[in-house]
């Protein structure tokens, strides 16, 4: 499950043992599915305001993450810019729409957007 507090303790584990060889770490190709991966539901149309929450809530956590190696980490690349051209709707979940990133599919930001900025 993408929201277990565990997929965030082994994040910091990779990053200090990379740092702990001495290499920066850049972070590419961010984004963070609505879904978890083995969840094969297509019958959901818009994002539900519980899922944006949640997923809000996992940028947070993430970039307080990132914030806490800010001596490590040189940079974070998202893979995209908003909801309407994401690789994700096709993955895994054929003809699937996701909505993984920080703009939604009119390029307005997210509420994941704010919880990113706003620490």
């Amino acid at each position: 499950d993408i929201h277990d507090s565990e997929l965030f303790d082994n994040l910091k584990r990779a990053i200090e043992l990379y740092a702990s060889l001495g290499i920066k770490v850049q972070i590419t190709e961010l984004d963070v599915s609505m879904f978890a991966f083995n969840d094969d539901r297509r019958d959901i149309v818009a994002p539900t305001r519980e899922m944006l929450d949640i997923q809000a809530r996992v940028y947070k956590k993430l970039f307080e993450i990132f914030r806490s190696y800010k001596d490590v980490i040189t940079s974070v690349t998202f893979w995209g810019i908003s909801d309407k051209h994401t690789w994700k709707d096709n993955f895994p979940v054929k003809n699937r729409k996701d909505w993984p990133l920080l703009f939604d599919e009119e390029q307005k930001p997210k509420p994941a957007f704010f919880s990113m900025i706003n620490f």
